[in-house]
């Protein structure tokens, strides 16, 4: 028996451990680029002399464009979450209709019960009665904040979606700006390629020495 509640216990230690390793690894996936580049010492690098700092600048780029991948990752995940809020709210909409159509019901058997000679008694009725409209009145209020709810979601998803447009407009031209320089490095070599043929072209071809004199005899 012990045996069996120490295999058990271990086996929920394993459980609970594996938990928080995946907690973990989610954490340091969703975690920013930049905290990975801290990794090597800033103050070392700054004595890298600049001969050796070629590969620097098309790194920092990647990083910078993988950041900005990154925000319009997390804005994209915002906008879903408020789109499914939405829908949460247009179900509790559905839900409260839902309610006000059920004391609608009530209200009329209740009334059908009152008109009845005999059925109940007068008060009981008329309080019976005021209880299903007060909760009509309150079904008012909660069908106004779920309606206030939706409109100001929606707003924010028309907000979270023009930081989107111009994030992916921002990234549109990292990109450009990537090209440039590999542009300009293909340029200046076909221009120098031009030159060299040009300068080529123009080189004065070199005379061939004259046949030596025959000698009289």
């Amino acid at each position: 028996m012990k045996k069996t509640g120490m295999i058990f216990l271990l086996v929920i230690t394993f459980a609970f451990t594996g938990c928080a390793t995946m907690d973990e690894l989610t954490g340091s996936i969703s975690a920013k680029v930049t905290s990975i580049t801290s990794n090597v010492d800033p103050n070392i690098v700054a004595k890298v002399p600049e001969d050796k700092r070629s590969g620097f600048p098309k790194a920092e780029f990647a990083v910078k464009v993988g950041e900005e991948k990154l925000k319009l990752a997390q804005l994209k995940t915002e906008l879903a979450a408020k789109q499914k809020k939405v829908t949460e709210y247009e179900e509790e909409l559905v839900n409260i209709d839902l309610k006000d159509a059920s004391l609608d019901y009530d209200i009329v058997k209740q009334e059908a019960i009152d008109a009845t000679p005999g059925l109940g008694k007068k008060e009981d009725n008329i309080k019976a009665l005021t209880s299903l409209k007060l909760k009509k009145n309150d079904l008012q209020g909660d069908r106004i904040k779920a309606n206030g709810s939706i409109d100001s979601t929606k707003q924010q998803i028309k907000d979270i979606a023009d930081k989107i447009k111009a994030q992916e407009e921002k990234i549109k031209e990292l990109a450009v700006d990537k090209a440039k320089p590999e542009e300009k490095a293909a340029v200046s070599t076909e221009k120098e390629k031009a030159e060299k043929d040009k300068v080529a072209e123009e080189k004065p071809k070199e005379k061939a020495p004259a046949a030596p004199a025959e000698k009289t005899k």
